[in-house]
């Protein structure tokens, strides 16, 4: 029997990190024999540890090196960006693949630094690798100005929880939709009175509705008279002003801070789109805005979060790195739910999320799809607008391979009346 030895330039060295805030711990093995080591999380210790690796894998017949390491979040970046200055491989491991081959091949469930570093190499040897993507030029941009608008929308969903229960206890008879209160009769009523009950009363009905008017000229009589009821109720006696007046300064100061962030919002989301306008000069095979569908805002959005469409050769890879993978859970005749992996990123499936809330209307594009899923299937509305969020994704990766206009019809097509019309 013969073998074929593969040659030098298509061998390659895996090193494995386990990486900490402070230290990574390293192991490789060439052969029968193992080394394991630690270095600082420094891009100084990193490169001198890369560069001794980079002359081991020369002196040992190895074409290149590929450093390996589970997703930290924040710590294993420089790591990852290092070995790419240098002309490594990178590659990512999932947490729970080492977790497991860790348990298997030491038959321990303990965790150690030194052992995950080991247990990292096992799993490159079976080949379960995940392909660490680095985005460059408008992608990379569009993906960081994204970071900075999902930072401040969680910021600005919890101002908005404070205001709620501020308002609750200044002006605690006050009902007003979140449309009213964040519209311009809200902005007035902060502006003028500081949603205080005492002040509103204090001036007295007409001169209320003269003050608020001034401000938002189309607030109707009915919405006025709904707030004079409410402070009337809510005033209290003379004894509390001076708690309600520190009350009514923490409220303006978080109306201040949510307006600050919806208007920092607005304006890294029109940079975002003027990024994806230049993507689709590049790409023409980009989604463009369909009005009823999806708009350029939310596609920018959705763009910055899957990267390059044009590196997911098959809709099941854009599915599993959104996590929206079907999980089936079966033994015997014992059947479990199925429930999508929510391995993926997040962040696709929250825009994702924003996607399909406005199209599961009754007479909007998912709408009957949606509805059915509800009342005949019984879904809970969770699960059904899940169902939806993966047709939407089903949906732009067609249009985007398609290299056509939108098409309403192909949208709910089967795949193989789709191929007969091609």
């Amino acid at each position: 029997m013969n073998f074929t030895v593969a040659p030098a330039s298509m061998r390659v060295l895996n090193v494995a990190f386990d990486v900490s805030s402070e230290s990574l711990n390293w192991s490789i093995e060439i052969g029968e024999t193992r080394s394991d080591g630690v270095c600082d999380n420094t891009t100084e210790s990193i490169r001198r540890t890369l560069l001794k690796f980079k002359r081991v894998a020369v002196s040992n017949g190895f074409g290149e090196v590929r450093v390996i390491c589970e997703s930290t979040g924040v710590y294993h970046r420089n790591l990852l960006r290092t070995a790419a200055g240098l002309q490594m491989r990178t590659n990512l491991v999932h947490g729970d693949a080492v977790s497991k081959y860790r348990a298997i091949q030491f038959a321990d469930y303990g965790k150690t630094d030194l052992k995950d570093s080991q247990a990292i190499l096992t799993v490159a040897r079976v080949g379960r690798l995940i392909k660490h993507r680095q985005l460059d030029g408008r992608y990379a941009e569009l993906r960081e100005l994204h970071r900075l608008v999902l930072r401040l929308e969680r910021r600005k969903r919890s101002a908005k929880n404070e205001l709620h229960a501020d308002l609750r206890m200044l002006f605690p008879d006050l009902r007003l939709d979140k449309s009213v209160l964040y519209g311009p009769t809200g902005r007035a009523l902060i502006d003028q009175f500081g949603a205080n009950p005492n002040k509103i009363v204090a001036v007295g009905y007409e001169v209320f509705c003269s003050q608020i008017k001034s401000q938002s000229k189309n607030t109707k009589r009915a919405t006025l008279q709904r707030i004079w009821n409410c402070a009337e109720t809510s005033a209290s006696d003379d004894c509390r002003d001076a708690v309600a007046s520190i009350q009514q300064r923490g409220v303006e100061q978080l109306y201040a801070e949510i307006t600050g962030f919806t208007e920092q919002i607005n304006d890294l989301e029109s940079q975002m789109q003027i990024l994806y306008d230049q993507l689709c000069e590049q790409d023409s095979r980009l989604p463009r805005p369909q009005k009823y569908v999806v708009s350029r805002r939310l596609l920018s959005r959705l763009v910055a979060e899957t990267g390059p469409l044009d590196d997911f050769q098959t809709l099941r890879q854009l599915i599993r790195y959104a996590g929206l993978n079907l999980c089936e859970r079966q033994s015997g005749k014992w059947r479990g739910r199925t429930m999508i992996s929510r391995r993926g990123r997040s962040e696709i499936r929250y825009v994702l999320n924003l996607m399909a809330l406005p199209l599961i209307g009754r007479k909007k594009l998912f709408g009957d799809y949606y509805w059915k899923k509800k009342e005949q299937d019984r879904m809970p509305g969770e699960k059904a607008i899940t169902c939806v969020m993966r047709k939407i994704l089903k949906m732009v990766f067609g249009w985007y391979r398609s290299e056509s206009e939108f098409d309403q019809t192909r949208v709910f097509a089967m795949a193989s009346q789709i191929k007969r019309a091609a």
